[in-house]
């Protein structure tokens, strides 16, 4: 197998695609394309930081371009410079949601929408003096919120993503990102019943699930030791650990024609193997494949971001999927459509 680029956009995320909708992103302008026709709106600015904005070095350095958008009923939920915004399609009308405790924007993927109404996400950030951290729940698209659980201060740093399993039909919550913070909480959909999984150590460390019938898989990303592919047994919940990779990832995604992609972080640490992010392929998750890999630019990780490939949500096949990138020579701050051939 191999990646094969066929084309690119030079816009920095790609939030959604599927068949009939198209969602990107450039600094704080949203664009949405629904067939032959795309709109656009701006997010409010940044104030001073806005000169900034004019640059992608000085966007990157200042993570003016991170931003998360998923599609709801008649509308969309943006998530931007630690503020939550509903943006109705129907009146073109943006209004503030939400203000986020200890956070910016959250992981790309990491919100979970049921029906499109129903949503779920918790908070991602560096959290030093480790307060207490939220998972939020909207009912109705997410024009409101409400707190439908909360970390006790000192319990993790963040979390990594909310994701609803349609197995077991409950929602799996993943932290990070220390000893005795690496934990996965599996809970019903109003936090009633809650379960535990993991003993806080860097196995239980990751980002997104794959959900399968008789299983549930994870790949470990931490730089702090060898990353793994995770499997566990959805009747016993004991774990195997299966492949090792070269590095920590943040981003998977199941593709509709029965492959699986996972992206390698190019972080600083012992676990990282080498210099450069790697794209993996399973037909099976059993056996993953290095079928690309791309160099980091170069910059100073610590002030310019990670080498990252993160992914768009929404359905898409092996002959059409979207990938976007930070910190990646040659493909910096641009999406790219791809297939595996």
């Amino acid at each position: 197998m191999k990646l094969i680029f066929k084309k690119t956009i030079p816009r920095e995320i790609c939030h959604y695609a599927s068949p009939e909708l198209l969602i990107t992103s450039q600094y704080n302008r949203v664009y949405v394309k629904k067939g032959g026709s795309e709109f656009a709106f701006n997010l409010p600015a940044d104030g001073w930081k806005a000169l900034f904005g004019l640059f992608r070095l000085t966007r990157r350095a200042l993570r003016l371009d991170k931003c998360n958008v998923v599609p709801v009923r008649n509308g969309y939920v943006i998530i931007r410079q630690g503020r939550v915004y509903h943006y109705d399609e129907t009146t073109c009308c943006l209004s503030q949601t939400l203000a986020l405790k200890n956070c910016r924007n959250v992981l790309h993927q990491s919100i979970t929408v049921i029906d499109g109404q129903e949503l779920f996400f918790g908070e991602y950030g560096n959290n030093p003096e480790r307060r207490e951290v939220p998972i939020y729940r909207s009912l109705d698209g997410g024009r409101s919120w409400q707190i439908v659980f909360t970390f006790a201060a000192g319990q993790i740093k963040h979390v990594h993503g909310c994701y609803y399993d349609p197995v077991e039909k409950k929602i799996w919550v993943l932290t990070g990102d220390f000893k005795n913070e690496c934990r996965i909480l599996c809970a019903d959909r109003d936090f009633k019943n809650i379960e535990w999984i993991g003993d806080g150590q860097q196995t239980f460390r990751t980002c997104n699930l794959f959900f399968e019938k008789d299983s549930v898989h994870w790949i470990m990303d931490s730089q702090l030791q060898d990353s793994h592919h995770i499997k566990l047994d959805r009747k016993t919940r004991k774990i195997m650990h299966k492949q090792a990779f070269p590095g920590p990832v943040w981003y998977i995604k199941r593709l509709e024609d029965g492959f699986y992609l996972a992206a390698t972080a190019q972080e600083i640490g012992p676990g990282v193997k080498d210099s450069y992010v790697h794209l993996m392929v399973s037909c099976d998750l059993e056996t993953w494949e290095d079928v690309h890999h791309f160099e980091h630019d170069g910059l100073p990780k610590r002030w310019f971001k990670f080498g990252v490939i993160g992914f768009a949500d929404g359905p898409q096949r092996s002959d059409g999927f979207y990938l976007f990138a930070e910190a990646v020579k040659g493909l910096d701050g641009r999406i790219a459509l791809c297939e595996i051939g």
